[in-house]
């Protein structure tokens, strides 16, 4: 005996698709792109790159405290290291940016291997 198939409704374009879900953001049809329930344009206006960090990764804007914590932390982060900078030094002033970078990953790679 056959088995009968059903065929799904067509859907112009990606109309009806879910092509991910997060619980970070969103699209509003009537208010736009929202981050943890913030308009990313009233968001863009009036908070710092910081501010927007913090929320995305913890689900809230951070309070003056909690905020320069954050900031000190990710400084802390992006230093990088002796090695890495003593490798771009080194280079050429012509180098081209690309091949700066490049070597950059290898060489920090390298330091935190080590």
């Amino acid at each position: 005996m056959a088995t009968k198939e059903s065929k799904q409704a067509y859907s112009p374009g990606l109309a009806g698709v879910i092509a991910g879900e997060t619980q970070i953001c969103w699209v509003d049809p009537n208010a736009g792109l929202m981050y943890r329930g913030y308009d990313i344009h009233e968001v863009a206006e009036k908070a710092s790159f910081e501010e927007v960090a913090y929320l995305l990764l913890n689900g809230e804007l951070p309070d003056v405290e909690q905020l320069n914590k954050f900031t000190s932390e990710i400084a802390r982060a992006r230093m990088l290291p002796k090695q890495v900078l003593d490798a771009l030094r080194l280079m050429p002033k012509e180098t081209h940016r690309w091949t700066c970078c490049a070597q950059a990953c290898r060489c920090w790679g390298r330091s935190i291997r080590n």
